[in-house]
């Protein structure tokens, strides 16, 4: 039986892409191993930064050193970005960019000439069919909405290589819901490239999308918006995060930085002004909100003042978790042309600098639900030594935790307390 491994790089979409990519593989008759050697080796790749391009290309260049006989089919916005780097790699035998991934099967069937299956047009992608009806974790899954982007920031390659902002029916998005719910998944992680701009043929945006999924049964799962951007965050949507418990109280909302400056050369479509407004009304409306964010430090010009800035104002918010990024040049990009590039060992001070920042914000973020009931769903056993056993899951509002218990309970939903020294027991 012809065998084959996915290795996949970035974020969750990719993730996602991967995973469906498998199933389908799986459902026609070929065998998935985890590790290699296997006949067919499938990459998923990032070009988010180019840590993530030399990452992508350490693997395909390990597979190809090390596993002669295994034939490489290499995806991706690495593979849409720069397929030449690719292509000439030994035994690479297909390069596909942000489409044409559902070929996979017909290019492992034929397995004759290389194929380069790059569009040289990346903005005119259509929505690409991809579904799973289970993931790598039995509890959690994560569910494709939306693909594309048509922001533009200074900084990011994305909307060159992922194309227009499409969204898939909805009619699809409800169908997997179902299944999912069916096939036992307590949490469903909504995720696209720019998930908040979903619109659906018939003119409903990602605020009715939500509504629609909380109706499908059976009603055993709970929803996490995976990130959405401030300017996509409306009354309809708060209102549904005030009323139904299913939608929990937890939004990633990128800020990317706290200087009003380094946000108008980056391109962001909102000031500050209207940032602290939402957020401020978020915690005022929802008990108990979660919010997270991304700030990239480092960006072209930024002063020490306007570094600062940010700092403050990532204080200011309250933000429970902070993902720090130095920014990385993209060709292509705006920002790469610009003149005043910052020195890379002060990005890594910058960056260090707001990560204790970030790591103060959330175990005060922690103390705060000293005495306060939770709700985790257990994903995960951990060693024990203390006769116990131990789990691990996390909370409606996203809070990472750790309880013990005598019985098995992997894959529910239980309530816990926290203590003065945030600990989780259950109740």
């Amino acid at each position: 039986m012809t065998t084959f491994s996915t290795f996949s790089f970035g974020c969750k979409v990719n993730s996602y892409e991967t995973e469906a990519i498998k199933e389908e593989l799986s459902n026609i008759g070929y065998r998935y191993i985890s590790q290699l050697p296997a006949d067919f080796a499938i990459v998923n790749t990032c070009a988010v930064t180019s840590v993530a391009e030399k990452k992508d290309m350490e693997k395909i260049r390990s597979i190809s050193r090390n596993y002669p006989q295994t034939k490489i089919i290499v995806m991706g916005c690495f593979s849409q970005l720069h397929p030449e780097r690719i292509e000439p790699i030994e035994n690479v035998i297909a390069v596909i960019g942000s489409s044409r991934r559902s070929e996979i099967p017909l290019i492992i069937e034929n397995n004759t000439d290389k194929k380069l299956l790059v569009e040289n047009n990346s903005r005119i992608f259509a929505y690409e069919e991809l579904s799973i009806s289970s993931y790598n974790s039995p509890y959690r899954a994560f569910l494709k909405i939306q693909d594309g982007c048509d922001n533009f920031c200074s900084y990011c390659v994305i909307p060159l290589v992922r194309g227009k902002s499409r969204s898939r029916p909805k009619a699809q998005i409800l169908e997997e819901v179902r299944r999912l719910a069916e096939n036992g998944y307590k949490e469903i992680v909504l995720i696209g490239i720019d998930t908040g701009a979903y619109e659906d043929a018939d003119g409903s945006g990602f605020s009715e999308l939500i509504e629609d999924i909380l109706k499908v049964e059976p009603r055993s799962f709970r929803i996490r918006i995976s990130s959405i951007e401030e300017t996509q965050i409306d009354s309809r949507l708060i209102s549904i995060l005030k009323t139904d418990k299913r939608l929990v109280p937890h939004l990633h909302i990128p800020l990317q930085s706290g200087s009003s400056k380094i946000l108008s050369l980056m391109r962001r479509k909102y000031d500050l002004d209207r940032f602290i407004t939402l957020t401020d009304m978020l915690k005022k409306e929802v008990k108990d909100i979660a919010l997270s964010t991304d700030v990239i430090v480092g960006f072209p010009s930024e002063t020490e003042k306007d570094f600062k800035d940010t700092c403050e104002f990532v204080k200011r918010v309250g933000f429970m978790r902070t993902h720090v990024f130095p920014y990385s040049r993209r060709p292509f990009t705006s920002a790469n042309l610009m003149k005043e590039q910052i020195d890379p060992l002060v990005k890594k001070k910058r960056t260090r600098e707001l990560i204790l920042i970030g790591s103060k914000l959330a175990e005060a973020y922690l103390n705060a639900f000293s005495g306060k009931t939770l709700k985790v769903l257990i994903e995960e056993e951990l060693p024990s030594h203390d006769g116990n056993r131990l789990f691990r899951g996390y909370s409606e509002n996203y809070l990472d935790l750790q309880v013990n218990s005598k019985k098995n309970i992997l894959g529910e939903f239980v309530e816990v307390t926290i203590d003065s020294q945030g600990k989780a027991r259950i109740i």
